[in-house]
């Protein structure tokens, strides 16, 4: 069954909640609690599904910039209440390259210094094994079905060729990072343990809802050569795991098997730009 409002007011000693925002996934509401506002996160299945070892990250995060973790079950957490515009918002508005330098400032704070271990963090192999066994229906785009196959192989060479490996957040873009009066502010970790290059892969792909400016080729070598100096890792390897991760989202969301999908040309682009 699942969870209610109430049954955390009442555990959490809680008070005048609000609903701020409603995903698939998950519904968030402000309310108010004995360290001020603060967001309760209610998930609509009974646990944290990718999420859950993120919290543990954050926590361990929090004096590098991360949102201050309050409480947690197996389905909710409960954390400080962020003001202020998304990065992605501040794109979104006219400033991609504002978002996008503070962006990389955020990700080079997270992994200024070596993170403690932390029990429970996903190995990146967990997350793309499914991606190994996709189909394709009989509609889908030749360009399409070769793209896959070489991300796929890709992928599979970027995870046997892991020298080093670091906590990441996993889903580190412009709309997981809130803009506050005190700095920048990240949350909604997904707690994954792999290569370093791959912790702002995903971020080339973003800002989410600006596709013309994603695609173009002085965004993608501006985003690529920026977070590689940031995270230390080669830029061509960088370039791979955005590959890689475009095409395990493709998978995502193809829910079955693959016949189209918006970003078939993004992921063309990706390709070349990783060599491939």
């Amino acid at each position: 069954m699942q969870s209610t409002v109430d049954e955390f007011l009442g555990r959490w000693e809680l008070h005048q909640p609000e609903l701020a925002a409603e995903t698939g996934q998950a519904r968030v509401w402000k309310v108010l609690s004995k360290h001020g506002p603060a967001a309760l996160k209610i998930y609509r299945r009974q646990d944290r599904g990718n999420e859950a070892p993120g919290t543990a990250l954050l926590a361990a995060w929090h004096d590098r910039g991360a949102v201050r973790i309050l409480n947690e079950e197996k389905n909710a957490v409960l954390m400080e209440w962020l003001d202020g515009p998304s990065l992605g918002d501040i794109a979104r508005a006219g400033r991609p390259e504002d978002a996008i330098r503070t962006l990389a400032e955020t990700a080079s704070r997270l992994h200024s210094e070596i993170t403690p271990p932390i029990v429970g963090l996903k190995p990146l192999e967990r997350d793309f094994a499914p991606l190994f066994d996709c189909t394709f229906g009989p509609t889908c785009p030749s360009t399409l079905y070769h793209d896959m196959t070489s991300a796929i192989a890709l992928a599979k060479h970027l995870l046997n060729g892991q020298s080093t490996s670091a906590p990441l957040h996993g889903d580190l873009h412009p709309d997981n990072i809130i803009l506050t009066t005190k700095g920048p502010r990240v949350f909604d970790a997904k707690g994954y343990v792999g290569d370093p290059a791959f912790e702002l892969a995903n971020a080339v792909r973003h800002p989410k809802g600006m596709p013309e400016l994603v695609r173009q080729p002085t965004q993608i070598e501006n985003c690529l050569s920026l977070y590689s100096k940031v995270m230390k890792v080669p830029k061509q390897r960088l370039a791979q795991w955005a590959a890689a991760k475009c095409a395990l989202s493709i998978f995502w969301r193809s829910e079955g098997a693959i016949e189209n999908d918006p970003e078939t040309d993004l992921l063309s682009r990706l390709l070349k730009e990783a060599g491939q």
